[in-house]
Formats: structure tokens, sequence, C-alpha cells
């Protein structure tokens, strides 16, 4: 299976939005069969050589001036061309585009010739700006090459020498607009870096480009600007990872990569996971009958709640999100640590707090692709309990922790992972594909590779 490498094919152009304040890094680099794929699923869309087909009177008088008889040339096939691809350092591309035409001319006595021409089309662009700043390639020099004529049928019999230098002068005003118009369709898939996205319902996230791009002869390097924004347009971001930096190893095979900084994952989860969000109230009669929430349970392992706490009244158990959560990576792991409040009261008599603990609740993060989002799912690591407020003596909160990590994984966590579902959406270059790409963590990162 085909991998791809995620950069793009730019030098020295686009005007940086490096230093933008809540902005989170994110890097991704294109190879040569990245874009040489791009291109691929353009002409296969059919209408750029349909544009083509069917050009009419296209001799440039060089065939129709030999006192042939000839009225005029029509292009009836144009074979699916094959493109290869070569980077220009600080320049652009060199494309090299091979097809077949077969040529048909018409006198006033029918079909008077008919040929198959191999032709190759050589091609160099230039990256530019479009008026509002979006990338472009431009054609700067094209030719084309007669690789071999086929005769296939020739009342006039004219000689092969005649027909190929009639053919060499024709095919440039033909096929490189063709180069043209496959650029033109190209072009709109390069502007789509700068782009806003949704996050759910709840924000949105704006990916800009953040510096000039760096061209080699292997691939290019595309440094983002990611901004996450809430729905009053407020920047939501982490200032302890203000100065994280991403980097991608140098490529080595045929894949695309992209980079994104564990901060975003951070600033994504201080939107979701915001206070004030995620509050809840557990009662026993909604968790799995073998997790006991009931008064004997608490009686046991607290026994002087039993005063305050009877038989015949079931605890309920209130979780408030303190603080916004934040984020960590060690070894290839990515933590969560939300730190929250757990009331516990009477059923009956909710505001009744029997005690308040402070929790914080560490949750390993399992980041996946799928529909091209990074999807996130949390799983309880451990609770950390201390006492903060408490209607009876002192006690050893440290007995209540399987209990609590029980209801929070049966419970709590479910709640997160429903809200982590809107995924956060990569971006969009090039239309490459990030459905299933593996995702490794590693130097405050998650590297994203993407099959093809």
């Amino acid at each position: 299976m085909l991998k791809v490498w995620a950069i793009l094919l730019f030098g020295g152009l686009l005007t940086p939005s490096q230093g933008l304040d809540g902005a989170v890094q994110v890097l991704s680099s294109v190879d040569i069969n990245g874009l040489e794929k791009v291109i691929a699923d353009v002409l296969h869309r059919g209408d750029i050589l349909n544009s083509v087909q069917g050009t009419k009177s296209v001799a440039d008088g060089g065939l129709l001036n030999l006192g042939t008889g000839l009225t005029g040339l029509e292009i009836k096939k144009l074979t699916l061309p094959k493109v290869s691809l070569k980077f220009l350092p600080g320049v652009g591309v060199q494309m090299n585009v091979y097809t077949q035409v077969l040529i048909e001319g018409k006198g006033l006595l029918g079909k008077m010739l008919s040929l198959q021409v191999d032709v190759n089309i050589t091609a160099r662009a230039r990256l530019a700006q479009d008026d509002m700043g979006a990338p472009k390639l431009i054609i700067e020099d094209c030719k084309t090459q007669l690789v071999k004529v086929r005769i296939l049928h020739n009342v006039i019999r004219l000689h092969p020498t005649v027909l190929k230098d009639a053919l060499g002068n024709l095919f440039p005003g033909v096929l490189c607009p063709l180069i043209d118009t496959m650029l033109n369709a190209v072009n709109p898939l390069l502007s789509t870096v700068n782009s806003v996205v949704p996050l759910g319902v709840v924000g949105n996230l704006q990916y800009t480009l953040a510096n000039l791009p760096v061209v080699s002869d292997a691939a290019i390097k595309l440094d983002l600007n990611a901004v996450i924004k809430d729905l009053l347009g407020n920047k939501v971001d982490d200032p302890t990872c203000s100065a994280a930096t991403v980097s991608l190893p140098s490529v080595m095979d045929s894949s695309s990569q992209l980079g994104l900084s564990v901060c975003l994952l951070s600033s994504v989860l201080k939107l979701l996971l915001a206070p004030g969000k995620l509050s809840t109230d557990i009662a026993g009669q909604t968790l799995p009958t073998d997790i006991p929430l009931t008064a004997s349970a608490l009686h046991t392992l607290i026994p002087e709640v039993s005063e305050l706490l009877p038989e015949s009244q079931q605890p309920l158990l209130k979780i408030r999100i303190l603080e916004k959560p934040a984020v960590s990576e060690q070894n290839g792991n990515i933590t969560v640590r939300l730190p929250a409040s757990i009331e516990v009261s009477p059923s009956d008599s909710p505001q009744q707090l029997l005690f308040v603990l402070n929790a914080d609740i560490m949750l390993s993060v399992q980041p996946t692709i799928s529909d091209n989002n990074l999807r996130l799912s949390v799983t309880l690591e451990r609770v950390g309990l201390r006492l903060a407020s408490s209607l009876i003596s002192d006690f050893n909160v440290a007995l209540l922790e399987p209990l609590i990590s029980d209801i929070l994984s049966a419970a709590y966590v479910p709640l997160i992972n429903d809200a982590l579902e809107v995924g956060i959406p990569l971006p969009n270059l090039l239309n490459l594909n990030w459905e299933n790409g593996l995702v490794k963590v590693m130097n405050n990162a998650l590297l994203v590779n993407a099959l093809a």
C-alpha cells in the first residue's frame, strides 16, 4: 500500500504569520509521490482531457497550406497522461507529462489522415501567490517533444518528416494549455491550507501558514499555526505551550506525515473540559451492580459516616471540574490531569454535604484517526483524593480511592469521551488522506503517518 509524506512544494513565498498569540505549531510535508497522486486524481476526473479532445482546426497552417486538400484537424482522443515530477529547490516543480494523441485530418472527401502521436510535455512551474496570498503554481516554461508518430491512415501520402515538423509546431499551442488547465485544478487544493473548521458546537480551529515553506530536492516542510477559539471568538490556549516546537523525522520513504504539538490537544481539552462543563450527579442506581455506591458500602470504608447516613438513605456523588485540564507527554504517553471536586451527600438531602473531596483525575489519552479527524478517547489511569471538608472527623481518604476509581470509570469517563467525540479536524493539504493513519506520540508531538 502506497504511503505518502505530507509536505508541499513551495519555496520563498507566502506571507508568514509566525508569532500569533495563542497559536500552536503544526508541521506537514508532502513528497513527490504525494503531489503526483494529487495530479493523477485531477486528471482521472476526465474533464481536463475532455477540454482538449474534440479540438478542431488545430493545425497552424503548415498542413493546411501544403496543397493537401485538408480542411482541418481534430484531436479525437488523448490517453490518460503519465506524470512524473521533480522538485526544484527554491523554485517549484519540474513536470514531465507523457501522453498519446489521436489526430484525424478531414477534407472534402472525408477522412484523409489519421495519426497516433506519442508526446512528452516538459513544463516548469513556479510557486507564486494569488491576490489573497494563497499559493499557486504558474507555468514558466513549457515544451513538447514528439516521441513517436504512427501513421494509421494517410490518403494524401505526406512524408513523415513533413508531418513531424508540422506537428512539432502544432502541439505547444494545444498541449501546454492542458498543463495550465491541470494546475488550475490543483491550485485550489493548495489554498485550503488556510482554513477555519468547526470544533463541534463549542468553537472553531483556524489553520494559517506560519512561515515561508522550505523546499528541498526531496520534500518541502510546511509550517502552520493552529488557533483554537470559542464561540465568542476568544482564543483558547495554554501559555505554557507557547514556545513548544514540533519536528518531523527526515523523509525516509514514500509517506505523508503530519506533526501536531501536544499543545493543540491541551487547547482543545481546555475548551471541551472547562470548569462548569461536564458537571454531573451520580447515584447508585445508575451504576453497574458490582459497583456498590450504597450507605452500607460507605459504612464499611468509613464507619463514622453511619451517624449521618443511615442504611435507609443512599449516597449521591456530585462531580465538578475545578480547573482547566493539564496535558503532558512522557515516554510516548499522553496524560491529562483533571482537577475536580467530589461532593458526597444523602440522595434525599443533596444540600447536606457529608464530605467534599478534591480529586486529581488522571486520564490516559488514546489518539486515533477517523474521517480525517484526530479522535481522542480517555481511560482512567488513577485518581488522587484529598479531604477538602467534612461533617465527620478526619478519615483516611485513600480507603475511598478504589471505589471512587470504579465509579469514575463507569459513569464519568464515558461522559468525557462523549464530549471528545467532536474530534480535531486535520489540516486539508492537497486532499491528502489521513484516514486510518498511524499515530505515534514522541517529543511532545503527535506524528500522523498517512496511508493513501
